[in-house]
């Protein structure tokens, strides 16, 4: 009986040769999406960050599980908290993991420079791994084994019992063999039968799958959602800048709308005007002094510098937490309104700028303390402001 080092050798030679003679199969396959027992296409980046290996090639890697979780959106500290989460689990082990993000490469520096990640990270602006790999641009693992082969796929993250079973030679069926098909959202598959020039709008059965938002230029779709944020959103405008009456109804409504013209400016005007007939408001702009914050420079920060050239918009963020690319000041203003504050920006600056801040308080602290990571300071005053005023005219 052989023994088990010569079982392992004779097996790897095996299947070596075995994937010589089929090489040029394999390379057909990568047209229409690779399969577990494939050879993984290579990797590209445009920079490299973190602990990353000397090479990146895979046969540098092989003798090791690598763990390659695609991505095209911006890192932000949460993240890389989370990945290390995983990445602990497995120190001193044949395990590398690579994580794959897009987006804006300041963002990127300002997460690694609040949490640096233990594994190593491939900045890419142009999704070129997700395209080599044939996977829709949504956040997927790809699993490559210790002979250099893929293992599986996965949706979303690493996970650890997943990484476990690869690295003892085991079969998961939390690994699918071929590339998980795109999901993408379709409102219409969650319409009743809309009928067209039509906007609906009843109570929402309790327990309702919660939706908001256009559905394309055609369709409105809100399921189970609060009048106030219906109408926050309808009217895009900060709720620090909406006057709301005291007894607003506060159950949670569906409003849907298929509006069979592609003009989305004029489906939003059928679907706010549906809206204050059913729950009889008048909802209107009125210029009204209002006890605001002026935003104003208080001095440098490395948490705002202005736009590299050419770089896409992108926002997000939460009361707590903002953050932004290619962005002006009056929006990092309204960014800033999430907090509840009222702000007007007063900081003289233009162009566009890349910011990022967060806080551990809440509403107004937690404004004051963004604004000053961001070198900026607010301070309170008087002023005209335009706000949406929501009255009620109906019973």
């Amino acid at each position: 009986m052989k023994s088990g080092l010569a079982c392992q050798v004779l097996t790897y030679v095996t299947v070596r040769a075995v994937r010589v003679l089929s090489i040029f199969a394999t390379l057909a396959s990568v047209a229409a999406g690779q399969h577990a027992g494939d050879l993984p296409p290579a990797l590209v980046w445009s920079k490299l960050k973190g602990n990353c290996p000397a090479s990146l090639d895979w046969a540098s890697l092989r003798g090791q599980v690598v763990v390659v979780s695609l991505g095209d959106d911006p890192a932000l500290p949460d993240d890389i908290a989370g990945w290390n989460d995983v990445l602990r689990n497995f120190r001193g082990e044949p395990a590398v993991f690579l994580q794959v993000v897009g987006g804006s490469e300041f963002l990127l520096d300002q997460a690694l420079m609040r949490t640096p990640y233990e594994g190593c990270i491939l900045f890419v602006t142009d999704s070129a791994n997700q395209d080599h790999f044939k996977l829709p641009h949504l956040h997927r693992t790809v699993m490559v084994d210790q002979l250099g082969f893929i293992a599986g796929y996965s949706r979303g993250g690493p996970d650890e019992q997943v990484v476990r079973a690869v690295l003892n030679h085991k079969k998961t069926t939390d690994l699918s063999e071929a590339p998980p098909p795109p999901q993408p959202f379709h409102a219409a598959a969650i319409e009743d039968d809309v009928p067209t020039w039509e906007v609906h709008i009843s109570p929402a059965p309790k327990g309702e799958w919660r939706v908001l938002g256009m559905g394309g230029p055609e369709r409105y779709v809100s399921r189970n959602q609060p009048l106030k944020l219906i109408i926050l959103t309808l009217w895009d405008m900060p709720q620090a800048r909406i006057v709301f009456p005291a007894d607003l109804d506060e159950r949670s409504y569906d409003v849907t709308a298929h509006i069979p013209v592609a003009d989305s400016d004029q489906l939003v005007t059928l679907v706010r005007e549906a809206v204050e007939s059913y729950f009889g408001l008048r909802v209107e702009k009125e210029v009204r002094m209002e006890f605001v914050y002026a935003l104003t420079v208080a001095g440098p920060s490395s948490q705002l510098q202005p736009a590299v050239n050419g770089e896409e918009p992108e926002w997000g963020g939460s009361p707590v937490a903002m953050y932004g690319t290619a962005r002006t000041m009056p929006e990092i203003a309204q960014a800033l309104e999430g907090a509840g504050a009222l702000v007007v920006d007063k900081t003289g600056l233009t162009g566009k700028f890349n910011y990022t801040a967060s806080s551990k308080a809440s509403g107004l602290d937690a404004a004051l303390e963004m604004a000053h990571q961001l070198g900026l300071e607010l301070t309170a005053s008087e002023t005209p402001v335009e706000m949406l005023v929501v009255r009620k005219i109906g019973p």
